[in-house]
């Protein structure tokens, strides 16, 4: 499954009436940053055009939209994309868990067999190679999902996300 790729943020929204989402400033920075508090960025950005008083919107205004780096609609896209890579990575390692499970004892019962499934000489074997294998496609799922939880954490504004310790985990994780 190909992650979707989330739509540009919104570079403008037009006005609307009173009431609507795009009604007033307020309405518009809830929900466009999910942050209402966020009108006084729009009505900066718009000031010449809206004149003195923030409330002076008129229907159909086109308004410019301050840049902002976090776009919480993009950041949950982005979550669920990695979601549905993690539950592909499950999905596809229980298959294969079940495939080699089906195989059974191939190696046989002698000397040579089980030397190839336990390892020989200090070197390990098909079962120790195999575990460690699905260890590590295991963990790779989990860090997708765990990612992506940061993600909506991120996203929802909770406070219990901590980007510093979410970044050393990453670091540690990706050079090790």
């Amino acid at each position: 499954m190909a992650p979707s790729i989330p739509p540009d943020p919104p570079k403008y929204v037009v006005v609307t009436d009173w009431g609507t989402p795009h009604g007033s400033l307020w309405d518009i920075a809830e929900d466009v940053f999910e942050d209402g508090s966020k009108w006084r960025d729009i009505y900066a950005a718009n000031e010449t055009a809206i004149g003195a008083d923030p409330g002076g919107l008129r229907v159909g205004m086109r308004l410019l939209l301050p840049p902002k780096e976090v776009h919480p609609a993009y950041i949950r896209l982005v979550a669920g994309g990695l979601d549905g890579e993690a539950t592909e990575i499950a999905t596809k390692l229980e298959a294969a868990k079940r495939r080699l499970d089906a195989i059974g004892n191939f190696w046989g019962g002698d000397d040579t067999g089980t030397k190839f499934f336990k390892g020989a000489e200090g070197k390990p074997g098909y079962e120790a190679a195999g575990a460690q294998v699905l260890a590590g496609v295991g963990a790779l799922g989990d860090f997708y999902k765990n990612t992506a939880q940061g993600l909506r954490g991120m996203a929802n504004r909770d406070d219990a996300t901590e980007w510093e310790n979410t970044i050393r985990v990453l670091s540690t994780v990706l050079q090790g």
